[in-house]
């Protein structure tokens, strides 16, 4: 894995996923090859993420009292969307009213072009 590549993933990390975790929480950790970083849950909870050739780890979380996070520790996801889908309900949320959003306009500018025909 490249440096070039886990900073592309870092910045679309930053980019894409803004709305659903703490404002400016995302912060690149120094390591041998840059590819850890901590990111703060709308929740409270900062989770400590690496990225390997297997997807998105979850190596630690603060607090460390979470039950429900804890079980995702040193478990891959291939995705940030899963990640945050199974460690966060408040992201989950929102990233469904986005989903439902998006398909609501798609069906709205269908509509609209079938009434223009």
């Amino acid at each position: 894995m490249t440096d070039k590549f886990i900073s592309r993933e870092i910045t679309n990390i930053l980019k894409e996923y803004e709305y659903g975790i703490k404002p400016n929480s995302i912060k690149i950790l120094s390591s041998k090859d840059g590819s850890k970083f901590q990111i703060e849950l709308l929740e409270n909870i900062q989770l400590t993420i690496i990225i390997t050739e297997i997807g998105f780890i979850i190596i630690d979380i603060y607090p460390n009292n979470d039950i429900e996070i804890e079980k995702w520790i040193n478990k891959p996801f291939e995705t940030m969307d899963a990640l945050l889908i199974n460690t966060s309900p408040k992201f989950s949320e929102k990233f469904n009213q986005a989903l439902f959003d998006k398909l609501l306009l798609l069906q709205q500018q269908q509509q609209s072009e079938q009434e223009q025909e």
